[in-house]
């Protein structure tokens, strides 16, 4: 079944593809992961992945089209120089700081409640201090060359999360995974929600769904079916199946019933 459904998801995906304008060919560049292990994309990719949730997006906007807080960010990081940031930077508050002098304006302060850059400059400071003193360039090169997730991954994994204010395991993983770790999934409200639904499982939990995930991955690949086929693919391909937003060429579609498919299969 799940070679068969991968088959129909991906076929589903070039016909989803094409009505955005976006055909088979080009469609293949969503499934490379974006940067790679060197140190300036490795914490590029941090500044990245900290603020992909919904309410952190829309204060931080890393990745709008408008870059000019991606711009800020990466003059306050010294261009995403990790040993240089840590040199600079004794604690999160002089990185916050840094970001306001800059021209980031924070509307989110409160008295009780730390605002979205509050969060944000401690996840960096954290994730500068990871990096630069904790061997964190290191760890994250050994999950890239990983050709399997055991729980020596995933306890690496988690210990990472652990270490960097406001990650949590799916962010962790979206940083890994943009990095080059190509066995990880994002275990987000899209891949669970599909994952659970296939197995019929609703008490999966996330590390439950990036084994699933992977275990998917090898059994299409070893089928012959897909010789290329990784979670971080079978990842992609939920995901822009599920919201329709083709966001390497600007294109966006409505969203497809992907849960139809499965079911068609049981």
């Amino acid at each position: 079944m799940l070679i068969k459904l991968y088959k129909i998801l991906y076929r589903s995906l070039v016909s989803y593809a094409s009505i955005a304008g976006v055909d088979e060919s080009a469609l293949q560049k969503y499934f490379i992961p974006e940067g790679n292990t060197s140190s300036e994309s490795i914490l590029f990719r941090l500044c990245s992945s900290l603020q992909n949730s919904g309410m952190m997006r829309n204060s931080i906007k890393f990745n709008d089209k408008d870059t000019t807080h991606r711009d800020i960010v990466k003059k306050v990081l010294f261009s995403f120089d990790a040993k240089k940031s840590a040199a600079i930077y004794s604690d999160w508050a002089s990185i916050y700081n840094a970001m306001l002098a800059g021209g980031i304006t924070d509307n989110g302060i409160k008295n009780k409640k730390e605002s979205n850059w509050e969060k944000y400059c401690r996840g960096l400071y954290d994730g500068i201090r990871f990096l630069s003193a904790g061997n964190g360039d290191k760890t994250i090169k050994e999950l890239v060359t990983a050709s399997e997730l055991t729980d020596k991954e995933l306890k690496d994994i988690y210990a990472i999360s652990n270490q960097i204010h406001g990650l949590g395991l799916p962010l962790t993983c979206d940083w890994l995974k943009e990095c080059g770790c190509t066995c990880l999934a994002k275990p987000e409200a899209h891949i669970n929600g599909v994952v659970k639904h296939l197995y019929a499982n609703e008490k999966l939990k996330d590390e439950d769904v990036l084994k699933l995930m992977f275990s998917w991955a090898e059994t299409v690949k070893s089928s012959g079916e897909d010789i290329g086929a990784t979670a971080y693919k079978i990842d992609k391909i939920i995901w822009l199946l599920c919201t329709g937003e083709f966001y390497l060429d600007d294109r966006r579609v409505g969203r497809e019933a992907i849960y139809r498919r499965i079911d068609a299969l049981s």
